[in-house]
């Protein structure tokens, strides 16, 4: 059993933008498979680039606030209570166009 309380995580940068903070609740190998399982909140203008991950596939939970995702070329604008998956190799950004914060949960399951 592991119990995580939120507000005991420390913040840490995201990957692709260190100004992007998360909190992580569970590792890579916490649990097989799951290389994480975090929240994040970007603030307004905050952007993540295109990328892509070969052998990990993500899943976004919008909790609070507006998010604007970009899958393989299509543009999405999710809202709170959308969830999105994409696959390993999917070309993705996200961004925050919007005058609000916009938080989410995701996790990472290796699919390689």
């Amino acid at each position: 059993m592991k119990l995580v309380l939120q507000e005991d995580l420390p913040l840490q940068e995201v990957s692709h933008d260190p100004d992007i903070k998360k909190k992580v609740f569970l590792n890579k190998g916490d649990i097989p498979h799951l290389m994480m399982f975090s929240t994040a909140t970007f603030t307004p203008g905050q952007s993540v680039e295109t990328h892509k991950h070969d052998t990990m596939t993500e899943v976004f939970y919008i909790q609070k606030g507006m998010a604007e995702f970009t899958v393989e070329g299509k543009k999405y604008i999710l809202k709170q209570g959308h969830c999105i998956t994409i696959e390993a190799g999917e070309y993705h950004s996200q961004k925050n166009p919007f005058d609000a914060d916009v938080t989410w949960l995701y996790f990472g399951v290796d699919v390689g």
